[in-house]
């Protein structure tokens, strides 16, 4: 399977089903997503009452972002160590 991030409205879905009491699996069969990316989201963003899909999305953003501001700087720090590398300095 491909990874993709989930949507809003299938976070949306996740909690609707969740609060039917559906187990992990049939949400996951309901979504066409794998019962442990079910687990993986219900773990990561609910709270110690609930799976709130609003929270879900803005703690997801969060961490797209974060990652994202990291990678922005990654390639600039690439070039200089192959720049120093080029010069033989050592990797340490």
């Amino acid at each position: 399977m491909e990874y993709r991030q989930l949507t809003q409205p299938q976070r949306y879905l996740i909690h609707a089903h969740y609060d039917l009491g559906m187990s992990q699996r049939q949400i996951g069969r309901e979504l066409n997503l794998h019962s442990s990316t079910i687990r993986r989201e219900i773990r990561r963003n609910a709270t110690a009452d609930d799976y709130d899909p609003e929270q879900a999305q803005a703690l997801s953003d969060h961490r797209h972002h974060t990652a994202t501001k990291w990678i922005k700087r990654l390639p600039s720090m690439m070039a200089a160590v192959a720049g120093q590398l080029g010069e033989e300095w050592s990797p340490q």
